[in-house]
């Protein structure tokens, strides 16, 4: 004899009966908690990896100030070290050379100012965007004279202020140069007698630390 239950009922007795639908309930269920554990133990691992630092940002950007500041130093360095090493040496303590203007006349040892513009030829020769120079007021040498304005007001004002340097952008030769003048101070005793021995000195006779002109450096703008 048929019963007859409510509607409910049925619909329950329905759906249970239906042996495969827990079964894709499962299956679901089972998906969803794999992706789970998936994700967590993908979040795990980023999280135990360390972080790769950023890089900081430069408080100042390099300028072209900065790399003429860097060159000057390396360029007196230099000059410092084959005058008090060098000179001091073979010159004044063994006696077994000495320094000359005419160093390849007199088989002699170049005067630290020589060295410094065969140094400067001997870069200029690759091809590099700066070059330096060493210009006076009252050179020994034509060579050295001033060629620009912005040369000879650098060379008047660190004549004056030893301790600051001049810097101007010139044009020359249809390009923008950042130009910087540092005053050339006497390092070595050579460096006054040269000078002093020369006529184009004898009205101003120079002692050591004496500013005797100028070291100008010259940057490229424009590449």
């Amino acid at each position: 004899m048929k019963e007859n239950l409510p509607p409910s009922c049925h619909r329950v007795a329905f759906t249970t009966g239906r042996p495969g639908a827990f079964r894709g309930l499962g299956f679901w269920a089972a998906t969803a908690l794999l992706a789970a554990m998936l994700g967590l133990t993908a979040w795990l691992g980023h999280a135990q990896k360390p972080s790769r630092p950023t890089k900081p940002k430069l408080a100042v950007a390099i300028k072209p100030q900065h790399v003429a500041d860097a060159l000057r130093a390396q360029i007196t360095a230099e000059r410092e070290v084959y005058a008090q090493v060098i000179l001091q040496r073979l010159q004044d303590q063994e006696k077994l050379l000495k320094a000359s203007v005419r160093w390849e006349e007199d088989k002699a040892l170049p005067a630290p100012c020589q060295m410094l513009r065969l140094a400067a030829e001997a870069v200029g020769a690759k091809g590099v965007e700066f070059s330096y120079t060493l210009r006076s007021l009252t050179p020994v040498s034509p060579r050295n004279a001033v060629e620009t304005d912005v040369e000879k007001k650098g060379l008047e004002f660190v004549t004056s202020r030893p301790d600051l340097s001049y810097t101007a952008e010139e044009l020359l030769g249809g390009r923008w140069y950042f130009t910087a003048v540092y005053p050339d101070v006497a390092v070595h005793q050579s460096c006054v007698t040269c000078h002093n021995q020369l006529k184009a000195s004898e009205t101003k006779p120079f002692k050591l630390g004496d500013v005797m002109g100028g070291l100008v450096i010259r940057i490229a703008l424009e590449l």
